[in-house]
């Protein structure tokens, strides 16, 4: 129903709440194993959100790492 909070539904980035992956969500993205994502996030090769013992990537922060690490070839 309009104006109830919708559990789970994905929000649009901003400043009050920032776009966060999941692994799954992530691997997804670049076409990886999530066993792929979680060995870069334990190694702390890439911007992880650990919470507990869940790991969460921000939108904005993968989107800058994938800039500074994209490679160009040619």
């Amino acid at each position: 129903p309009e104006g109830q909070p919708t559990h789970g539904a994905n929000l649009a980035p901003s400043a009050n709440h920032p776009s966060l992956l999941t692994a799954d969500e992530l691997a997804e993205r670049w076409q990886v194993s999530k066993a792929q994502v979680y060995r870069l996030a334990r190694a702390g090769q890439v911007p992880t959100l650990a919470i507990g013992r869940y790991y969460r990537f921000r939108l904005a922060s993968i989107e800058a790492w994938e800039l500074e690490h994209e490679e160009r070839v040619g």
